[in-house]
């Protein structure tokens, strides 16, 4: 194939010829450099915005392995699976390695206990180039940073990079192979690339707005981006003729819409969808431009010294800036996780010093080892990075598994001649500690004692069990059945999200006390209302529309004594009249918010079957900061009564309170004056931990409360 670009007559400057043994474009690592920096810059300055630095990463590597195929295709040598692998991965695994053993110290040293099990999971993910799948499986969205976000979360993008760097030397080794039955298996490839590019955009449009989050990781759902290069970088190889003024007039354009990408657009919910064609299509433009000799074009930039010096550590600095972020934010105690400008020209300035660092000590003496080795030396470099990080995320493990967390003390029952169901607590511990009835348990605990749950072992201390919880990715609709099997007194029907299932434990302690059963319906971002909820994506909205149906159908047909509500107060609205998904429409605080989401819960109510059922609703816990439970790791603070937030920042309105107004047979249950005073609620009462999260309580707390969530039942179900 020996076809070149050219230009056509009235072209005053000529245009350099490309053929398809083009070698290395200088002006393409410019563009990489760009790409990865505007990630980084966005990251630290950008107050949660996403650039489209990482689509133009993922074009650009497209565009260079593209080249590199052409080449092998046009002196007709095989594909060289391995060797290429061995190439790819020499250059990148090693600093890669680096920042994931660093990022394991982190976990082991200033990030909170109870994330390292996650963290080192996807240490070991980031490793093995599946970062972007373990962030589907956890759920973990990609936003501002904070204290308890994963620090090698941005591995993300190098995960698909790495997957497809595997993948298509696979397709273009087989469409080798397959070169006698097709005389041109270069063409033979193209066509393979553009069927699966077009297919993947059509894929990327559907996935981005059913489920945005997801299509944000998924690689199928990116790699238009990535074909989308490939099949540039082949066009650099065909001949075309294109006016020397042109490219340079569509080069300046394409570079503007690359760094007006992230202005123009935020990519955190448009992209991969067709809103990411502005970055692409602007990086397209900057590579077909590459080829312009002329003095005008964007090449003199991306060829200057500065951005050259920039392409030499912009890798190593992608790779850095995220993980020092992290722990800049968890050791300044940025629990909201915003960053001041002081704060990120200080993180700039150390990943760029580690970044300079990693390309001296370690990608220029590797890629001189793998110069000099030949085939060996690369799969040596490109082997035992991975290998070493999986080893020691799995002797980290092995290292950070929580002590047996402290029980908390036994709630007893009393012998039934005494008290008959009734649930009490014979020490001053938890919410009996501020239990206006026990003023002898102001004072009675010892303030030196550890706290319950162990800090550890915090995420692990949740009540909910797989039977009582319908997961977005699994059934609809799920009950458990607490308490005796029959025989019982009492039926009971306990419903909401995941701020319900936290009772579970006390629910169930409750059932077998009286003798009732309760049934527990919950599901993720669910609430029994009427309203239109406010969802990440249309699965979760359609999913909960037909699990509020579920409910309906079983509170109609089933013959209860009581239903208790719990739910989030974090939840957003839309109005009345409004689709059943729409980002952009969602009530803010204010009268109209209050009226949707009231009227809401009590028109779900009123469709019980029988009206006077009361409904028990239990206000919601406070609301944390981010990374607010670093402060109960400071026994000095703890014992000063610091770790604490203003009531009137953390205790949100639920709309509980005005939905019980609207119904005579509903109960309001508010636990708050348990956790807080007037003006602050905390995070530590009578020795135990509330939060388990900044969002979740304690199991262990929740318990504490039961004698008082079991008052509240007896009197309203009667």
């Amino acid at each position: 194939m020996t076809a070149s670009l050219r230009v056509s007559e009235e072209a005053p400057t000529q245009l350099r010829r490309v053929r398809a043994g083009v070698g290395h474009i200088a002006e393409i690592d410019g563009l990489r450099a760009i790409a990865l920096t505007l990630v980084v810059v966005y990251h630290l300055f950008g107050h949660g915005r996403v650039s489209g630095g990482v689509d133009v990463f993922l074009f650009v590597s497209g565009v260079v392995i593209a080249l590199s195929l052409a080449r092998g295709f046009a002196l007709g040598r095989p594909v060289g699976v391995l060797s290429r692998w061995a190439r790819t991965f020499a250059r990148l695994a090693p600093p890669a390695a680096i920042v994931l053993l660093f990022v394991i110290v982190l976990s082991l040293i200033v990030l909170p206990p109870w994330t390292r099990e996650q963290n080192l999971i996807e240490v070991a993910s980031a490793a093995l180039y599946v970062e972007n799948w373990q962030l589907i499986a956890s759920q973990l969205a990609y936003g501002a940073p904070g204290p308890l976000t994963s620090p090698v979360q941005h591995f993300w993008s190098l995960s698909i990079q790495g997957q497809l760097f595997l993948l298509v030397p696979l397709v273009a080794a087989a469409v080798f192979w397959l070169r006698r039955a097709r005389r041109r298996p270069a063409a033979m490839l193209w066509w393979v690339v553009g069927a699966a590019t077009t297919a993947s955009f059509v894929y990327a449009t559907w996935l981005q707005a059913r489920d945005p989050q997801v299509a944000y990781f998924d690689t199928v759902a990116r790699f238009w981006e990535f074909g989308g290069g490939m099949l540039v970088g082949a066009a650099l190889t065909r001949a075309a003729v294109i006016p020397a003024r042109l490219g340079a007039v569509l080069g300046w354009i394409g570079l503007a819409a690359v760094l007006l990408s992230g202005v123009l657009v935020d990519g955190a919910g448009a992209y991969p969808g067709p809103a990411a064609l502005l970055p692409v299509v602007g990086a397209a433009f900057v590579v077909v431009s590459t080829q312009c000799a002329a003095a005008a074009g964007p090449g003199v930039l991306l060829r200057s010294r500065p951005l050259r010096e920039l392409s030499r550590i912009s890798y190593s600095l992608y790779l850095w800036h995220w993980p020092v972020l992290i722990a800049f934010l968890a050791s300044a105690g940025a629990a909201d996780g915003v960053l001041d400008l002081a704060g990120a020209v200080v993180v700039l300035g150390v990943s760029i010093a580690l970044a300079f660092g990693t390309w001296w000590a370690v990608e220029r003496p590797i890629a001189k080892i793998a110069r000099a080795d030949g085939r060996s030396g690369a799969r040596t470099a490109a082997s035992v990075g991975p290998i070493a990080v999986v080893v020691a995320a799995a002797l980290g493990a092995s290292l950070t598994i929580p002590p047996a967390a402290q029980a908390a003390p036994e709630v007893a029952v009393p012998d039934a001649s005494l008290s008959v169901g009734q649930i009490v607590v014979d020490d001053c511990f938890g919410a009996a500690s501020v239990d206006p009835d026990r003023p002898e348990c102001a004072d009675a605990l010892d303030p030196d004692a550890p706290l319950v749950p162990d800090y550890a072992a915090l995420t692990s201390d949740d009540a909910n069990r797989d039977a009582c919880w319908a997961s977005q990715k699994g059934e609809v609709f799920e009950v458990c059945a607490l308490g005796p099997d029959e025989g019982y007194t009492r039926h009971l029907l306990a419903v909401g999200d995941s701020h319900n299932n936290v009772w579970i434990e006390v629910y169930e302690e409750i059932a077998e006390a009286r003798g009732w059963r309760i049934d527990v319906a919950g599901r993720p971002r669910c609430h029994w209302t009427a309203a239109n909820r406010a969802h990440p994506d249309l699965d979760t909205a359609v999913g909960c529309r037909t699990w509020n149906d579920h409910v309906d159908a079983y509170v109609a047909s089933t013959s209860l004594d009581g239903i208790i509500v719990v739910n989030s107060s974090r939840a957003g609205y839309l109005p009345d009249d409004g689709p059943l998904y729409d980002p952009d429409a969602v009530l803010q605080p204010g009268p109209e918010l209050d009226r949707v989401r009231a009227e809401g819960y009590a028109d779900a109510w009123a469709l019980r079957g029988d009206p006077s059922i009361p409904i028990i609703a239990i206000r919601d816990n406070p609301i944390f900061a981010l990374g607010a439970l670093g402060c109960v790791a400071d026994s000095e603070r703890v014992r000063a009564g610091s770790c604490a937030a203003p009531r009137g920042e953390v205790l949100l309105e639920d709309g509980l309170a005005d939905a019980v107004r609207l119904d005579p047979a509903a109960h309001l249950v508010d636990f708050t004056d348990f956790m807080c005073d007037d003006v602050e609620c905390d995070l530590v009462v009578g020795g135990v931990i509330v939060m388990r999260d900044h969002l979740h309580l304690t199991a262990t707390f929740a318990r504490t409360l039961a004698p008082y969530l079991d008052r509240e039942l007896a009197a309203a179900v009667g």
